[in-house]
């Protein structure tokens, strides 16, 4: 049996930990026994923090329109609706529509420098998203101004560094495993394709840093064993540079950054799960 009232509160500690896994399982379990706005909210805030934006934009385009408690105050459902708009521009944004993500968080009205900051920042992630690289520079810009300990400046390498930093990462491994990786291109793009952001719905993130796809060598081991024959892993590897800009704050931070990337997607590559590249110091 869901107690709602105790469960909705370690979802709230989840969110605020940044417990992935906990505020999904948490989310799901009361999707269907919340009703209030707040409550509904913060479930959908869960699914987002989870990894579930689809879940997330369903439940919060069930709220438009919908009647608000009679117990709330004026300004407590004018807080909520912004809230609400805060999130479903994020739901829309990560399952690729960053049009839609910007008219939703446009209309919210930020409270002091920090919000400001972040919706600021929000936008331009959007544009850039948009293709709009100047507009996005300027909010990035104008979002440093406002916090620059929130949302710093953002450190930026050229395609050619990027470049040059992946053959000398790949150097470095031993030669067992340059060999098992000598099949896998290694592609540095800005940004993750829309089309794939909408055709998976949220499964690849709008601020993905990196991307492996392909048949991992554990998976192809067992096809041959299957009885199928040797077969190519038709593998690949994407870095995008641009997200990985945006979490550093100085181009040292950069460099590693990257090359954590690189080796994170080189260990799916060899069938690592998440926990073995957790505890290998990839994740």
């Amino acid at each position: 049996m869901v107690d709602s009232e105790s469960d909705l509160e370690k979802l709230r500690n989840a969110v605020e930990d940044g417990d992935v896994n906990r505020s999904l399982a948490l989310a799901k379990l009361l999707r269907s026994n919340v009703s209030r706005m707040d409550e509904t909210i913060l479930v959908a805030t869960g699914f987002l923090e989870g990894g579930a934006p689809l879940d997330a934009l369903k439940l919060l385009e069930s709220l438009a329109g919908a009647p608000v408690a009679s117990d709330l105050s004026q300004n407590r459902v004018q807080e909520l609706e912004q809230l609400r708009k805060v999130r479903l521009a994020e739901a829309l944004y990560a399952t690729g529509d960053p049009r839609g993500a910007l008219d939703s968080v446009e209309s919210v009205t930020p409270a002091g420098a920090q919000e400001a900051s972040d919706r600021e920042y929000f936008i331009g992630l959007c544009q850039d998203h948009l293709g709009e690289l100047a507009l996005a520079e300027a909010h990035f810009e104008r979002a440093a101004q406002l916090d620059p300990l929130r949302n710093p400046p953002i450190p930026s390498i050229s395609e050619r560094e990027a470049h040059l930093l992946v053959s000398e990462v790949i150097e470095e491994l031993p030669e067992a495993l340059r060999k098992s990786l000598a099949e896998v291109p290694v592609m540095i793009e800005d940004l993750p394709d829309r089309k794939l952001i909408e055709e998976t719905r949220g499964e690849v993130h709008p601020d993905t840093l990196g991307l492996y796809s392909g048949i991992n060598l554990v998976d192809r081991s067992h096809l041959e064993v299957g009885g199928i024959g040797e077969i190519p892993t038709g593998a690949s590897i994407r870095i995008y540079r641009r997200n990985l800009e945006r979490i550093c704050q100085d181009r040292e931070e950069l460099r590693s950054e990257i090359r954590i990337t690189l080796l994170h997607e080189f260990g799916h590559h060899l069938g690592l799960d998440e926990d073995d590249m957790e505890r290998l110091g990839l994740a």
